[in-house]
């Protein structure tokens, strides 16, 4: 069986579903296998980077490369320099071929190689050429390492600005490394050095390295033994140490002596004036006038912002700066239309002006609407059973109330969503005010206070049962009063399509107390991502969240219900756990007296149960992004994935058992079956199209820990498969 998230199996009998389970699990494991194959086979198909070595010459095919020699550097460290690439695990299918009129080049790469780590004399020659049958051709190359030059010293003259302890701060080639043949090496030490006499207002500095070097027999002849003990470890085979010498002049320091502006019509000078870090008559860090940039750039109303020091008078190290900008049209409108699993149909409108008066201040309208087509606690609707969900907001920002660096924030919002895991439909409208301020270039905090008030109805195509049970409970307009913290700590390279770089975020919630209100609890939220390359290429994505809410003073009385329902989290979905339908995870709102029934303790199951959210979370997540080298050009990549996470109603729920890595859709009085407390694994496959607003994604994900829903005259289990489709990435 096949879904679409939010898809749930129909009611079967005990037996028939046992044996269902076990091909079930086969068809899922199946299914999987075939979409992986299918990217594998993408990603093996020839990659063309071959190409470019014909240019319309005879090409011989390649069946191996022999390095032989290589004692310092391993095969693969070498093959993987060169361009001509052999047939790997990762490629089974590419035939590999080469120009045999380009081998010199390929050899150039390796001597380059040796040369930047340290082997100046190294000498790489072609050997020979043998021919396999029926597999191409073999390239034999020998290497001659030879000597290896160590760095023995590094020296700064004349050296009246910084310590030599502030200038090796930050450098890579040191003592104790290889010494680069090519002085070039040097040029990212060389810039970091002349970017910390920039930032120290020395504009005009100079700076040229050199290098002296001596065989290491002339050394020990010249030079105490105990100061060169760490570079005779590294050249007791005879090679040769060097000296780096960095040659530093350093000039005068700058000042600023007058600002101007330029290109700003509708922005007032006052508002840029706001966003400089540096004024008339101070020193003239580069650091500063390039974090200017930024925030002037940051503030959404210029395309181009450049900061140029004019009229520089060397001789008395004063000079003007030109800030000259060119601005976007403050007034923008937007219109969008999309798709979803779970909202068929989307609709945006929003118009918004970010620059009120020319002081920079921002208002923004927007309406956004969706035709939801969403299952009601596992019942299938069809798409004419839709409901309207929608969220109108105006927002308005300072941001910088009375010229400081904190802003105000105001938000007045109205929202209907359809929550189908629940059965219910909550109208929901409310009012943010509070602040947003910059800690550093990284961190970002939050506050605000908050009021809420919810409306729940039940949703109209909920089970009688449910609809019944709703109206005993008598619910009715519920008000909430929080004051809201958050931190976000954010370092990566990209905020749509990030490739390196971590993210972290904290959020705090007080409700109620002093602040009045119908519910009084405490809520707080913590998450971590990281992205770093892989040998394989593209992007090993992760993320590892966990949350928390517990209900205090007149709430404390109500146990865990004392959190209201949209402020519980929620975990299944494309977003949190593929694999498992939207929201599904975590407790129900259980009958007792079908649990009674049916002699089941609280941690089974039911069918037709709405979800009810926990007041704790766990999420954790790893997916691996690629390009797809066929279909790249199209901007078409794949993913896999693998995560987990649940919600628990009670601290005590988390169990240790509950992290087994495998639990069965079985007998629920069977220890071995999946339990409410489980955490619910699950793996999957995805594809990806990138587009100017951001991918449009389909994943596939299967769960390997599925549950078995049996109630009094109802048998279910969660599907095998589901699909998730949706724009951005998960996370």
């Amino acid at each position: 069986m096949v879904f679409v998230d939010g898809a749930r199996g129909e009611p079967d009998s005990m037996s028939s579903r046992a044996a269902e389970g076990q091909s079930a699990r086969r068809r899922s494991v199946a299914a999987l296998l075939c979409w992986g194959l299918s990217l594998c086979l993408l990603t093996a198909l020839p990659l063309w980077a071959n190409e470019e070595l014909d240019f319309g010459l005879e090409t011989h095919r390649l069946a191996r490369i022999d390095l032989t020699g290589n004692t310092t550097f391993g095969d693969g460290d070498l093959k993987d320099v060169l361009r001509i690439q052999e047939r790997t695990w990762s490629r089974p299918l590419n035939v590999p071929r080469y120009s045999p009129y380009l081998i010199q080049t390929q050899l150039d790469l390796i001597r380059n190689y040796y040369r930047a780590r340290g082997f100046h004399q190294v000498a790489v020659e072609l050997d020979s050429i043998s021919t396999v049958p029926e597999q191409g051709d073999v390239l034999h190359i020998s290497i001659q390492e030879g000597p290896r030059t160590i760095i023995r010293s590094v020296d700064f003259t004349p050296n009246d600005v910084f310590t030599d302890q502030e200038l090796r701060a930050d450098l890579t080639l040191l003592e104790g490394e290889p010494a680069p043949m090519s002085l070039n090496a040097f040029g990212g030490d060389m810039y970091t050095l002349r970017a910390m006499f920039r930032n120290a207002t020395y504009l005009d500095a100079r700076i040229t390295v050199s290098m002296d070097i001596e065989p290491r027999a002339a050394a020990h002849a010249a030079a105490d033994a105990d100061a060169e003990a760490d570079a005779d470890a590294e050249t007791a085979d005879g090679g040769f140490l060097a000296d780096v010498h960095y040659s530093i002049a350093a000039g005068k320091p700058y000042f600023v002596r007058d600002i101007s502006l330029l290109g700003n019509t509708g922005a007032k000078d006052r508002f840029l004036y706001r966003e400089l870090e540096i004024g008339e008559g101070d020193p003239l860090r580069w650091n500063k006038v390039q974090t200017s940039r930024r925030q002037l750039l940051g503030t959404g109303l210029f395309r181009d912002v450049e900061i140029v020091p004019v009229a520089i008078d060397s001789a008395a190290g004063q000079a003007d700066l030109e800030v000259r900008v060119i601005e976007r049209k403050p007034a923008h409108y937007e219109l969008g239309v999309g798709v979803g699993s779970l909202e068929r149909i989307r609709l945006l409108v929003a118009w918004g002006h970010n620059n009120l008066w020319g002081s920079g201040r921002r208002l923004e309208v927007k309406g956004r609407g969706s035709w939801n087509v969403e299952d009601v606690v596992g019942n299938s609707l069809s798409f004419t059973q839709g409901q309207v969900n929608y969220r109108a907001d105006v927002t308005y920002v300072n941001p910088h109330l009375r010229d400081s660096r904190f802003s105000l924030d105001v938000d007045l919002y109205l929202k209907r969503e359809t929550r189908g895991e629940s059965a219910l439909n909550q109208s929901v409208h409310g009012l943010n005010v509070g602040s947003t301020w910059r800690a550093s270039r990284h961190v970002t905090n939050s506050a605000y206070v908050g009021v809420k008030i919810s409306d729940p109805s039940v949703h109209p195509y909920a089970p009688d049962s449910l609809k019944a049970r709703f109206d005993e409970l008598d619910v009715g307009l519920a008000q909430t009063r929080s004051l809201n913290y958050s931190i976000y700590i954010d370092k990566r390279d990209d905020l749509f399509r990030p490739t390196r770089g971590r993210y972290a975020t904290g959020t705090l919630k007080l409700a109620g107390g002093l602040m009045g209100g119908d519910y009084s609890f405490v809520k707080g939220s913590a998450a971590l991502q990281r992205y770093q390359g892989t040998p394989l290429g593209g992007v090993l994505a992760m993320r590892f969240m966990v949350g928390a809410a517990a209900p205090f003073g007149k709430s404390g009385g109500l146990g865990p219900d004392g959190v209201p329902y949209d402020d519980r989290f929620f975990a299944g979905g494309g977003s949190s756990v593929r694999g498992y339908r939207h929201n599904s995870l975590g407790p129900q709102v259980s009958d007792p007296d079908e649990l009674d029934a049916l002699n089941y303790g609280s941690d089974v199951l039911l069918p037709d149960n709405p979800a009810r959210g926990g007041n704790f979370l766990m999420l954790s997540n790893v997916e691996w992004r690629f390009p797809l080298p066929v279909l790249r050009r199209w901007n078409f990549g794949g993913a896999f994935f693998f995560e987990g996470g649940n919600v628990w109603e009670r601290l005590e729920d988390i169990r240790l058992r509950g992290f087994r890595l495998d639990s069965n859709p079985g007998d629920p009085k069977d220890p071995g079956s999946t339990k409410v407390w489980d955490y619910r694994y699950s793996c999957g496959v995805g594809m990806r199209l990138e587009t100017p607003f951001g991918p449009v994604r389909a994943d596939m994900g299967i769960p390997l820990k599925r549950a078995r829903y049996v109630g009094l005259d109802k048998v279910e289990t969660d599907p095998e498969l589901v699909w998730h489709f949706s724009l951005g990435y998960p996370f």
